[in-house]
Formats: structure tokens, sequence, C-alpha cells
């Protein structure tokens, strides 16, 4: 039976407002399973990267609740990690130097240096950028870029897991191959996902319900199960009946909301 203490992410009517008084976000309200993933999707200023800000702890004003395993999120220590669409790394940092600055302050008192490190490694060999360890961000492609990001948010073992369109400057090759990537090492190493997305193939393939929000600050955003076509190997969802059956249901929620 499951209790407060597995249910994961409770977003509860969360609603957040410019200082003007012009909503930034309308009210939104669903409970994530621990170890759960969905992806969300939306109109520009319909509020997709401020919901991440807020479950993030970098937006403090803001009303309704964000519950995790039924305590309040900002009365616990729960590990956040945060992939951005900018991939937030430190250029004067190495690669392997940016994953280590994470996993400290993820974790003061630290692990010891050579454990540290072999899990450093271990996640650069898991991304296939071992070889770009003492490489300086400006220095790699984008795809590369994000690798270390995504490296990064995993090494510092999150209970909660935050992307914000990660992939989105990315080529469509490079951007496939990262997102199963990602997804290969989410199902390894589980955390309590939101993916923010402009792109409904990628709401499809990586979420297991995909939010829809509304251009209208005052409608309710859509909630899509999606648990069949992410219960699938990878490699076969593009070519499902469900997958394509998806796509027609999202474009004609996204007509009417947006």
């Amino acid at each position: 039976m499951s209790s407060s203490r597995n249910e994961g992410l409770r977003v509860k009517e969360l609603e957040v407002e410019y200082k003007g008084g012009e909503l930034a976000l309308g009210k939104v309200d669903f409970t994530l399973p621990e170890h759960g993933i969905y992806t969300i999707l939306g109109p520009s200023g319909s509020g997709k990267s401020t919901l991440l800000r807020a479950v993030s702890g970098l937006l403090p004003e803001y009303r309704g609740e964000l519950l995790f395993n039924g305590q309040s999120l900002r009365g616990q220590d729960v590990l956040i990690g945060l992939v951005p669409q900018n991939y937030g790394l430190l250029p004067w940092k190495t690669v392997k130097a940016n994953i280590r600055v994470a996993m400290k302050i993820a974790n003061p008192k630290g692990q010891d240096r050579q454990a540290q490190e072999a899990q450093i490694d271990r996640w650069l060999s898991a991304m296939g950028i071992q070889e770009l360890a003492e490489r300086y961000p400006l220095s790699l492609s984008g795809g590369q870029q994000q690798r270390v990001a995504i490296a990064r948010a995993f090494a510092i073992v999150p209970s909660i897991l935050l992307l914000d369109e990660p992939f989105s400057a990315l080529d469509a090759m490079t951007r496939e191959t990262l997102q199963q990537l990602f997804l290969e090492h989410w199902q390894a190493n589980p955390a309590t996902a939101l993916f923010v997305t402009h792109d409904v193939d990628e709401a499809i393939l990586l979420g297991q319900k995909i939010i829809v929000l509304p251009s209208s600050k005052s409608e309710a955003p859509e909630m899509i199960d999606n648990e069949a076509v992410f219960g699938l190997e990878h490699g076969e969802k593009r070519a499902s009946d469900g997958f394509f059956a998806q796509i027609k249901r999202i474009r004609k929620v996204m007509q009417e909301k947006w």
C-alpha cells in the first residue's frame, strides 16, 4: 500500500504572479509519483520555466503548496538537480571540475576524494565524454556540453530532477541520441523528474504523462496519460500506433488551448 512517504512531488494549486499582479503561471495542480517522469508542453509565456523555478527553490514567492513525499518541499533537505537550456556550466572550470563543484555543493561533507573521482569518471564514461574531462566548456559542441550537464545532474544523485528544454538547441540527430541516453540513465538511476520541452515527439517519447499548459492563465492544464507508449522499448515508440494517436490527441489539445 502506498503512503505519503513515497507519493512523490505534489504541486497543489500552484500559482505565480509577477510584481505587477499579472500571472506568470496559472493554477497548476498535479501529483508526480516518486521516480516518475512527466513532460511539460506549453506555448511561450505559459509558465513552463516558471513552474520549474518554483519547484527548484529559485522562485520563493508563489501561492499554493509544493510537497515532496507528503511534507513541504521547502521544509526538507531535498536534493534537486537542474539541467537548464543553456547547460549552466562554469566556463572557467574543466568538465571534470564542473561535476566536482556540483557534487561538493550537493554534499558539503563529501565522499573521500578517490570515491568522488571514481563517480565522476563513471558518469563521464556513461555519457561517452571521458576524453573531454580536462577540456573547458567553451571548447565543446552543444551536444557535448549537454552531455556534461546531464552527467553533472545525475552525479549528485538528486531526489528531484528538473530539465528545462535541455535538447532544444541541438540538431535532430544529436537530440535523438541524447534523448535515448538520458532515458536509459534515468531508468537506471531514477529520480522524480519534470522535463519541459517544446517538441511534441519528445514529450511523448520521454513522459509517462504529458502536461499541456494553456496560453490562457485562467484555463486549467490538460493532463494526458502516456503510459502505453512510454512502456514500449525506446526504439519501437515512434513506429507504434499509440505514438501517432498521441500526436493527434496532443495537437487537438494544443489547438483548443493555445
